[in-house]
């Protein structure tokens, strides 16, 4: 069995640096809104004319997986889809204990990463949901919580219910240490369900909410933070490939983020599997289609340049 424990990795500074900062997950993320790596508004709007729309070819699906090392909180497994030239991300959690099968063998989602890693939970997320993962990024709670220190956390509507949070109806402000206490909290009335469908809607919140100008303006030395603090399969050749694209998705983008919920249940109340609908696939399939229809606030301020 593959133990649970704190990773580290090196991975190209570039690329990282617009993974970690522009698309944060999970707390974290989210790639693809952190442009950047171009600098201050100032030289985006200046080189305005150069923006071009990326083609789909720059389409990618990112796996985020929070592992809090030996603690007793479940994993979380967040799947992100990235558009850069619908200028939107599609965000849904696969369940823990979503049965799935590798190479013949019929096991959960938590099972597979705990004895195969990221690789074998990809295998068995494409095997169930038709989702094929491009590139993965795992977090330990200590590089969560710094993530979302940096996006400055959510304003949420907590379920009704959630033992330690205050009882509202209204959003209530959530800080690192929040967010993934609630983000892990293992007691939702209908269990797994419940808590993966919570888990995408919260990061499409905070992603959303984010005020990038402040995130581009600290990049470098928040990046010199978390450049250890995460497993990652994300080269300097992906970032060179999607540059331009992050640019433009930044540039010409204005609440980009979407949930979908993975739909399914248990075969019975007794069961503590979970069985992924059939129909599934349908609900995300205009995220993998070579144009996804735009939303009708999607167009570009008119103080933004014009795109090419």
């Amino acid at each position: 069995m593959v133990k649970r424990r704190k990773k580290k990795g090196h991975v190209a500074i570039p690329f990282l640096i617009a993974f970690l900062l522009s698309m944060i997950l999970i707390g974290g993320v989210a790639v693809y809104l952190f442009d950047l790596i171009g600098g201050d508004n100032e030289t985006i709007i200046k080189n305005a004319g150069n923006v071009k729309k990326p083609g789909t070819d720059s389409n990618m699906t990112l796996l985020f997986v929070l592992d809090e090392d030996e603690a007793p909180e479940p994993l979380t497994f967040l799947i992100a889809r990235v558009c850069p030239a619908d200028k939107r991300i599609m965000f849904v959690s696969m369940p823990t204990n979503m049965l799935s099968v590798v190479g013949g063998r019929q096991a959960t989602l938590a099972d597979f990463y705990n004895n195969g890693g990221a690789q074998q939970l990809k295998e068995a997320i494409a095997y169930e949901s038709e989702i094929v993962v491009d590139r993965y990024i795992i977090l330990d709670s200590e590089a969560f919580q710094k993530i979302s220190n940096i996006f400055a956390g959510v304003n949420y509507v907590v379920p009704a219910g959630t033992r330690g949070f205050t009882e509202s109806n209204a959003p209530q402000y959530l800080g690192p240490s929040q967010m993934e206490k609630l983000i892990t909290y293992p007691l939702f009335e209908n269990g797994e369900t419940q808590r993966s469908a919570m888990v995408a809607d919260i990061i499409t919140e905070m992603v959303n909410q984010t005020d990038y100008e402040r995130i581009a303006a600290s990049m470098d030395s928040n990046f010199k933070t978390l450049i250890n603090m995460v497993e990652t399969d994300i080269s300097a050749i992906d970032y060179k490939n999607h540059k331009d694209a992050l640019k433009y998705m930044y540039t010409y983008g204005s609440e980009i983020a979407v949930f979908r919920i993975a739909m399914g249940g248990s075969q019975d109340e007794n069961d503590d599997v979970f069985i992924l609908s059939g129909n599934f696939y349908n609900t995300v399939k205009e995220f993998f289609e070579e144009t996804v229809t735009p939303r009708p606030t999607e167009a570009a301020s008119e103080t933004k340049p014009t795109e090419e």
